[in-house]
């Protein structure tokens, strides 16, 4: 069994690798400002034959969040676990597309803040604990569609190709540990916020939440927790 850590866990592709990584056996803690969706996914699992012993929820808003509050979750999970085998950076906001021209300035922040700033902190403050890992793993989501379209992607896009960058360099800094870093480009998936951005498009035209963790998954692990033979993006190991 290993422990994992996944932001945005309450639904969507966060939500999805959390179930398949609680099936899998392993031990997850789920990050989210939204803890009406954590309480009910944590029911989800209590009510099904998997073991809820496996699920940990950790309410937490990376916009609101301090220095401190980093600090306290990682004394919270070193003292709990004593390590941490993965982290996935899910967590993100995606407003409206808008021209930067147009694009206000406070939510300019907010996204930034969110999308990189706060997996700044939660790389640095999850580092020591992945350090005591075999094989530690922080896996960032990022999205092909901000190289492929970037007009209008404003700050969501900023964020993601400073995100990418980070990982980079993290990468380096650790490649003599046992700790890997990961950057899943992911294709265009159905999720609820996408759902609000595009009201016209037919979500099920498009792959599910639930087949891009398994892609993921299938793409960083040595022994796959689900196959696929669908290409949804590209998993590149730093």
């Amino acid at each position: 069994m290993q422990t994992y850590l996944i932001t945005g866990a309450a639904q969507g592709l966060g939500k999805a690798l959390a179930h398949k990584l609680i099936q899998a056996n392993h031990q997850v803690i789920l990050l989210d400002k939204e803890l009406k969706r954590l309480n009910a996914f944590y029911d989800e699992i209590a009510d099904s034959e998997l073991d809820i012993n496996l699920v940990a929820l950790y309410p937490m808003d990376l916009l609101g969040a301090n220095i401190d509050n980093y600090k306290e979750l990682t004394e919270n999970l070193a003292n709990e676990y004593g390590h941490i085998d993965g982290v996935f950076l899910n967590a993100a906001i995606l407003p409206a597309f808008t021209p930067i021209e147009h694009f206000d300035y406070m939510q300019w922040y907010e996204v930034l803040h969110t999308n990189l700033n706060a997996n700044f902190h939660l790389i640095q403050q999850t580092l020591p604990l992945l350090s005591h890992s075999d094989d530690g793993k922080i896996v960032a989501i990022t999205d092909n569609s901000i190289t492929e379209h970037p007009a209008y992607y404003g700050a969501y896009g900023v964020a993601k190709a400073g995100l990418e960058q980070l990982m980079k360099t993290v990468a380096q800094e650790i490649k003599q540990t046992s700790t890997h870093g990961y950057i899943a480009r992911l294709e265009t998936f159905a999720t609820e916020s996408r759902g609000r951005l595009f009201p016209g498009e037919n979500p099920t035209e498009l792959t599910s939440a639930d087949n891009m963790a398994g892609f993921i998954l299938a793409s960083i692990f040595d022994q796959p927790i689900m196959t696929t033979t669908v290409d949804f993006g590209v998993i590149e190991k730093l």
